[in-house]
C-alpha cells in the first residue's frame, strides 16, 4: 500500500465519519424505504360482519392450506373477536405486565450500559414488545423496521396484516388471497423483516376461545332481543263495549300511554299490563352465561379466573396469581429471545446509531429496586452501628440533607459542690 492509499483511506474515513446517516443511504442508493412493501399494500375497509361457528372452521380451513395458507378471513374473524372487552382486558394484561417489566442492557460481563438502555426507552420498543406478544393469541406476526429520522433512529414498527403475508413462503402479498409476492426472506428486503412464530400452522389462541366469544356474543345479543321483547311489558284493555268509537279512544289512549302513563276508563274498562316472565329471572339466564365465557376466557390466558374477578379468596387469589406469574415469566423469555437473536442485529444493520449494541445483550432487570421505605428502615435499623453515604440517601429520597444532628448525651450536674450527680440528657 503506497502514500497514496494511504491518505485516500483517510480522506475517505473522515468524510464517512462527517457524513449523515441519510446521505449516505441517499448516495449508496439503498434505502427501501421509498420501495417499502407496507407502502404498497392494497388495504380495505374493515367490514365487522357477524360471525359464526361456520365462519371459524372456514376461516380455520382456509389459513392451514397445505399450499397456499390464506389468513384474511381469520384476521376479519379475530378482529371481531377483539370487540370483546373481558378478552381485551386480559390480552392487554398479559401485554402490559412485560412492557412495564424493568430491563438492563449489559456486555458479556454483566456490566450495564445506561446509555445503551437510553436507545430502547422509546414507543417502537414498547409496540415491539407488544407484538411479539401479540404471536400468541393471533399467531404469526411480520414486523417491518424500516422508518428512520434525520439521525438514523427508529421511529416506528410497522406490523404487516396477517392477510397480506404468507409465511410458508415467505413472501408479501399486494393483496390479501394473492399467490406471488415479495420475499422478506431474500434479497436486500431481509434486513428489515422480523418474523414472529412458525412459517406453518400457527393460528395463536384466539382460535381457541373463538367458540366460547362466539356463545358469549349470542347470548349477549339474544338478551338485547329479550329485553326488546319484554323490557317494556305490553298492555292489556279489556272492555265490555262494542262500540267503535270507544275502542278508537281506549286505542289512542293506549298508544299515548308511554307519554303520558295514565288512563281514564269508563264503565267495566280494565287496564292490565302482566308479568309475561312467568317469575323467571332472564337477566340470571342470560348474565350466567356471559359470566361463564368470561371465567373460560381469564382461565385460557391468565390460568384463573381470580385476577378478573372482584370476590376471589385471598388464598385462591394468591394461588391463581402464582399461574399467571409464570405466564408472565413465559412471556418474558419470549420477549428477550426476539430481542437478542433477531431485533439487536438488525438494528445495527439499520444505522451506525445502534453500533454499541452488537456487544451487548438485552436482560430482564428482575432486582429489587432500592425504594424509599425500604431505605429507611434499613437506615433506622443499621443506623446505630454505621455511617451511610448522605449522597446516597438523597438521591434515592429525594430529601436534601443539610447537616448532621449531633445526638451525643450531655451530662448535667446536680446537688451540692462537695458531691455532685449527674443526669444524662440527650
Amino acid at each position: 500500500m503506497n502514500i497514496f492509499s494511504k491518505a485516500y483511506q483517510k480522506i475517505e474515513g473522515f468524510v464517512l465519519r462527517k457524513a449523515s446517516y441519510l446521505a449516505l443511504k441517499a448516495a449508496l442508493g439503498t434505502s427501501p424505504r421509498s420501495s417499502a412493501p407496507s407502502t404498497t399494500l392494497q388495504h380495505r375497509a374493515k367490514m365487522l360482519r357477524v360471525q359464526t361457528l361456520q365462519s371459524w372452521k372456514s376461516a380455520v380451513m382456509l389459513a392451514t392450506d397445505l399450499e397456499n395458507p390464506d389468513k384474511a378471513r381469520l384476521r376479519e374473524l379475530y378482529d371481531n373477536l377483539e370487540q370483546d372487552n373481558h378478552l381485551g382486558s386480559v390480552v392487554e394484561s398479559r401485554i402490559a405486565k412485560t412492557q412495564q417489566s424493568p430491563f438492563r442492557v449489559v456486555n458479556e460481563h454483566g456490566e450495564r450500559n445506561d446509555e445503551a438502555k437510553k436507545l430502547f426507552e422509546t414507543v417502537w420498543f414498547q409496540d415491539f414488545v407488544k407484538y411479539v406478544l401479540m404471536s400468541k393469541f393471533q399467531g404469526t406476526t411480520l414486523l417491518e423496521l424500516i422508518k428512520t429520522d434525520g439521525e438514523g433512529r427508529l421511529t416506528e414498527v410497522t406490523e404487516i396484516p396477517q392477510g397480506h403475508f404468507n409465511a410458508l413462503k415467505g413472501i408479501i402479498l399486494k393483496e390479501t388471497g394473492d399467490t406471488t409476492g415479495t420475499s422478506y426472506r431474500d434479497g436486500k428486503l431481509s434486513n428489515y423483516y422480523i418474523q414472529i412464530g412458525k412459517d406453518y400452522n400457527d393460528l395463536g389462541l384466539y382460535t381457541l376461545v373463538a367458540p366460547i366469544v362466539l356463545a358469549k356474543k349470542l347470548g349477549l345479543g339474544s338478551w338485547l332481543d329479550y329485553i326488546e321483547k319484554y323490557g317494556v311489558p305490553p298492555l292489556f284493555i279489556t272492555t265490555d263495549r262494542d262500540d267503535q268509537t270507544h275502542i278508537d279512544q281506549l286505542r289512542e289512549a293506549a298508544e299515548n300511554f308511554k307519554a303520558s302513563p295514565f288512563m281514564i276508563g269508563v264503565g267495566a274498562d280494565k287496564f292490565e299490563i302482566p308479568n309475561l316472565t312467568g317469575g323467571n329471572n332472564g337477566e340470571g339466564v342470560f348474565d350466567s352465561l356471559i359470566k361463564r365465557a368470561d371465567n373460560e376466557i381469564s382461565k385460557r390466558f391468565l390460568g384463573g379466573t381470580g385476577l378478573t374477578d372482584e370476590k376471589g379468596f385471598v388464598g385462591s387469589v394468591e394461588v391463581q396469581f402464582e399461574l399467571a406469574s409464570f405466564r408472565f415469566e413465559s412471556d418474558k423469555i419470549l420477549v428477550k429471545h426476539y430481542i437478542n437473536t433477531y431485533l439487536i442485529p438488525l438494528l445495527v444493520k439499520l444505522s451506525p446509531l445502534y453500533a454499541p449494541l452488537a456487544s451487548l445483550r438485552f436482560e430482564w432487570d428482575d432486582e429489587e429496586p432500592m425504594t424509599t421505605e425500604k431505605l429507611c428502615n434499613i437506615v433506622q435499623t443499621l443506623g446505630v452501628h454505621y455511617d451511610f453515604d448522605p449522597e446516597q440517601v438523597e438521591a434515592i429520597t429525594g430529601l436534601k440533607i443539610v447537616g448532621i444532628k449531633d445526638t451525643t448525651p450531655t451530662l448535667t450536674a446536680i446537688g451540692n459542690e462537695k458531691k455532685k450527680a449527674y443526669t444524662i440528657t440527650p
